[in-house]
Parts: C-alpha cells; sequence; structure tokens
C-alpha cells in the first residue's frame, strides 16, 4: 500500500467517525444546531440523519451518550480512478453507550433486544479535497 492509499484510508475512516459524533451531538438535542453534519455526511445520508432527528424531536427522543465506530485501515476499499474518488468503508458500530431516552422523563425508549453491536457499510466520495459520507447501510444480522 502506497503512502498516498494508506493516507486517503485514514481520512475515510476520519470522516466516518466525524459524521458519527456529529450525528451524536445532533441526537443528543434533536436538533441539528450546533452540528456540523453537512461538514460529513452528503445526500442520503445525510437526509437520513435529517428525517431522524426531525423523528425524535416530534417524539421527544434524545439519545445519550455516543456510539463506538471500530475501523481499520483494512476496512476501506478504495476507488481512486473514479472522477469524484470513492471509498466504502465497512464499521463495527457500537450502540451499547448510546441510549434513546424520552426526554421529559429520562427513561429508555430503546427496543427491547435491540441489537447493540453492528456492522455497517458506508459509501464515501471526495469532494473538494474532502471525504463525505453519501450512504450507509446497516446490517443487524452481521454483529461485530
Amino acid at each position: 500500500m502506497s503512502a498516498d492509499e494508506a493516507q486517503a484510508r485514514k481520512a475515510v475512516i476520519a470522516a466516518y467517525q466525524s459524521m458519527a459524533d456529529e450525528q451524536a451531538k445532533a441526537y443528543a438535542k434533536s436538533s441539528l444546531a450546533g452540528s456540523d453534519i453537512t461538514k460529513y455526511a452528503t445526500g442520503k445520508a445525510l437526509r437520513d440523519v435529517k428525517d431522524a432527528v426531525f423523528v425524535n424531536m416530534q417524539n421527544g427522543i434524545v439519545v445519550k451518550g455516543e456510539p463506538k465506530v471500530i475501523a481499520a485501515e483494512d476496512d476501506v476499499t478504495l476507488d481512486t480512478t473514479s472522477k469524484p474518488q470513492r471509498a466504502s468503508l465497512q464499521v463495527c458500530f457500537d450502540t451499547n453507550t448510546w441510549k434513546p431516552v424520552d426526554k421529559k422523563t429520562g427513561k429508555s425508549v430503546a427496543p427491547p433486544n435491540q441489537v447493540k453491536r453492528y456492522t455497517i457499510t458506508a459509501n464515501l466520495q471526495q469532494q473538494r479535497s474532502r471525504w463525505l459520507v453519501t450512504d450507509e447501510k446497516a446490517d443487524k444480522e452481521k454483529t461485530c
């Protein structure tokens, strides 16, 4: 692996982690205010976050804590020949420390028997020298 490819793989992982961090900020308040989600997500990925924030706001739900994103450089597949450059990333998404609660009562509203660790495949593309998550798909059958 070349140094450029290694750096690109690290940048892809960092972009996904940053998106997850901004997503956690937005979910914690059920608001996009103060979140930089648009710096790390676009397209369907951004719409999905906005939709979830809206639904949580309507239902009085906030999400406490932060998810853990576990990924390594080997989990990144790069397509540097496409314009814009594209990448896919497989992450282990751990929600054991990220809990939806009723904003007024503080009681958990997590569905019973919900899978807490599962695999997500995210697609990213490079825009203006920055990687953005374009979409992601959770596979809750594939635990990690």
